[in-house]
């Protein structure tokens, strides 16, 4: 009988003792959490590439001392030029994400890039008015533009989907600024083809503007990142940005009156506008610091 009860009281300490956790090392999953920092390059395509220019009379002695209409020489550099600013651009980017769930990401990304995006394109004018002599007078003209980007930027959020453990498709948009320039030239020729003689052509001097700041807009687009190692993922993506158009004016241009070398018969200036906007098609590739590391999994037994 007392062994029996030695037996019983054995096994009831036994069940009572607790066998002591143990924690189960399991390979941890892509660290899409937690901040990044990274490089990028692609290339740039120019979204509005059509670049207007019209002239304005802002002195015009020709017209009153030979009865034409005020202006009548300034469309003589009216046009539609085609730039197609494209080019390069690469630089680095910084970001931080948060899991909102185990599929769902939220995160802020800041992007800066040099960039080589440019183009050039030229359109020419046409002009002439009849004066009250019934000379005609005729005047034709080039402006030659050159416009682009310096460099681009952006702050963004990004709303992501993890589609697999090594695989995140993502939508992104926000801020974008960026450095425009423009540079306008324009030249042209006066003359009277009735009579060239009597009525030499009028020199017609060259004029020019000048346009860079720093402008500001919009940036959207998506692109997906796959970690193709631990801490480190390679992404791809396609982005629109629109930083709106700018307004240049040129200095005045001179036609000169050849009866009187020196004196001036007309001034016309140039306007010129340039849209800045375009598609980017870019990769990047980025070092996860994993500062939201998952928990271990703990087992009791």
């Amino acid at each position: 009988m007392a062994q029996t009860e030695t037996a019983q009281a054995e096994e009831v300490a036994l069940a009572k003792i607790v066998a002591p956790s143990i924690v189960v090392p399991v390979p941890p999953p892509p660290l899409w959490g937690g901040a990044y920092v990274g490089l990028n390059a692609g290339w740039g395509f120019g979204g509005s590439n059509e670049v207007p220019t019209f002239g304005t009379s802002i002195y015009d002695w020709a017209a009153g001392a030979l009865g034409m209409p005020f202006g009548f020489s300034s469309p003589y550099i009216a046009g539609l030029a085609r730039l197609d600013q494209s080019g390069f651009l690469g630089g680095a980017q910084l970001g931080f994400n948060h899991l909102w769930s185990s599929n769902v990401l939220l995160g802020v990304e800041t992007d800066i890039d040099g960039a080589i995006i440019r183009g050039y394109g030229s359109s020419q004018g046409f002009a002439g008015a009849v004066d009250e002599h019934d000379l005609l007078h005729l005047q034709t003209g080039v402006a030659s533009t050159r416009a682009g980007l310096s460099w681009l930027g952006s702050l963004r959020g990004r709303l992501g989907y993890v589609v697999a453990p090594s695989l995140l498709v993502y939508a992104t948009g926000g801020l974008a600024y960026g450095g425009g320039f423009a540079n306008v030239v324009t030249y042209g020729a006066h003359w009277h083809p009735q009579d060239p003689i009597d009525h030499p052509d009028n020199p017609v001097t060259p004029n020019w503007g000048n346009y860079s700041d720093t402008r500001t807009g919009w940036i959207a687009g998506g692109g997906f990142e796959f970690m193709f190692a631990p801490r480190w993922s390679l992404k791809v993506e396609g982005l629109y940005y629109d930083l709106g158009s700018a307004t240049l004016s040129t200095s005045p241009s001179a036609v000169i009156n050849p009866a009187a070398p020196g004196s001036i018969a007309i001034l016309n200036i140039a306007t010129t506008r340039v849209k800045y906007d375009g598609a980017i098609a870019r990769f990047g590739v980025d070092y996860h610091f994993g500062w939201v590391d998952p928990p271990p999994v703990v087992a009791k037994y």
